[in-house]
């Protein structure tokens, strides 16, 4: 009887084993959506972030998708296009304060990231206008009260517009805008740019005695309003100070100094089942987010 139970326990430990080895050998496919980068195709980036943030105990592969404004990656999400939305801190706890139905599934360390202003290269005397203009904003801690007025609780109530400036016989700057990064570049649900990206907007207007023009575009249009003469400012690229060659900043434009930085980035997803129990099992749900085959 002894022996019996012995060749069954060795029989059962034998299967386990083959099991694990079975899956240990499946690959996960993890597609996770971006907004465009503007100098990386897709299999470039998802090169980088994998060097960057993978884990060392990976068994997956990853697929990134880029989408040319937020309005289409949140559809991507929801038909199952992508399983995460890789988004800077603010943006995503934006989407996740208007969006009951997702969640946040990871936080990851992204020191050296910001947003600058975009100009055509043969318009360097406006990029060192609006530096002017950013320091002081800096200095006076202006830039830093629109930043604790319009990020710091995003997503609890749309701002009101800001007023600009009008100056009679002044030069006019027509400034694209996205709303493809909410609250810092917000556009409406009424179809109206508002908070962080016009109050700094007015603000550099009226330091420089400019008026100033909007112009709403997504994000994937940026280098063409700027090429086409449509907008002479964009109203931000993003910035890795880790790379030397910059993924979201092509040949032909160049930057202000940066108005504003962060140095993490949120995955956010559709809530699970699993997210509703009380008793929730960081390994456990891990494993079902990122171990599963898809």
């Amino acid at each position: 009887m002894l022996m019996r139970i012995k060749k069954f326990l060795c029989v059962i430990a034998f299967v386990i084993i083959l099991n694990s080895c079975a899956y240990s050998g499946e690959r996960s496919l993890l597609k996770f959506g971006l907004l465009s980068k503007l100098n990386s195709s897709e299999q470039e980036f998802a090169e980088t972030w994998e060097k960057t943030f993978a884990p060392s105990n990976r068994n997956f592969n990853i697929i990134l998708r880029f989408y040319e404004s937020l309005i289409n990656m949140l559809m991507g999400l929801n038909a199952d296009e992508i399983n995460e939305m890789v988004l800077p801190e603010a943006v995503a706890e934006y989407v996740l304060n208007v969006n009951s139905d997702l969640t946040a599934s990871l936080v990851l360390n992204s020191g050296g990231m910001g947003l600058a202003f975009g100009f055509r290269a043969d318009n360097k005397e406006l990029r060192n206008k609006f530096n002017e203009a950013i320091l002081n904003l800096k200095n006076n801690w202006t830039l830093s009260a629109l930043e604790g007025l319009y990020i710091a609780s995003p997503g609890i109530g749309d701002p009101e517009p800001v007023k600009f400036g009008k100056f009679k016989k002044a030069d006019t700057i027509k400034v694209a805008v996205t709303g493809d990064l909410p609250p810092i570049d917000l556009i409406t649900a009424s179809g109206v740019p508002a908070g962080f990206n016009t109050a700094v907007l007015a603000e550099i207007g009226n330091y420089l005695k400019m008026n100033v023009e909007l112009i709403e575009i997504n994000s994937g249009a940026r280098n063409a309003a700027l090429a086409s003469g449509r907008a002479d400012v964009v109203f931000w690229y993003e910035i890795d100070n880790t790379k030397e060659i910059q993924p979201d900043i092509p040949d032909g434009i160049i930057l202000s100094s940066p108005y504003y930085e962060w140095n993490k980035f949120i995955h956010v997803r559709k809530k699970l089942k699993a997210d509703n129990k009380e008793n929730w099992d960081v390994r456990k749900n891990l494993l079902m987010l990122y171990s599963t085959p898809r």
